[in-house]
């Protein structure tokens, strides 16, 4: 039973003059892990909107919204939802679209600019006025095509 309390008196002693343990976090945020995942953050030049984020997402923190008067493909990350698990990261069909960054800070006062939004031109059917996809989309889905094709 006396060890334990020699061990206490060691480990104040040492802190006296080398200093606390803990980090000094308010004052100097602490690194983040090289494999954390923090906040996420668009690339809209490499996002195409093709929709696979929304459909892996579990925690539906992904909105995806067509408008086809304005021909115009919204998506939207609301962060207060998001559980940061990755999954839209992983599956993003470009590997460049969407990424997490070292920020761990997540606190606001104000609800504005907390949500993510990209947008996209869309492309619509000549005939029936339907969705097929964004333009960005189809052009990386013709560009794939044609190195596949060309690579055989």
């Amino acid at each position: 039973m006396r060890k334990p309390k020699l061990r206490e008196l060691g480990e104040a002693i040492r802190a006296i003059f080398l200093g606390p343990y803990t980090s000094k976090f308010p004052f100097k945020p602490s690194p983040a892990a090289p494999r954390f995942r923090g906040i996420i953050e668009f690339n809209p030049d490499k996002c195409i909107l093709c929709g696979a984020c929304v459909e892996v997402c579990t925690a539906y923190a992904r909105d995806q919204e067509d408008d086809k008067i304005k021909k115009i493909r919204r998506e939207i990350h609301h962060q207060e939802r998001c559980i940061y698990c990755g999954q839209c990261v992983a599956y993003c069909t470009t590997k460049e679209g969407i990424k997490h960054t070292q920020e761990y800070d997540l606190s606001q006062i104000k609800n504005e600019g907390y949500d993510n939004v990209i947008e996209k031109e869309l492309i619509l059917c000549e005939k029936c006025g339907e969705v097929i996809t964004t333009r960005a989309h189809l052009r990386k889905t013709l560009i794939y095509a044609g190195n596949f094709h060309h690579g055989r």
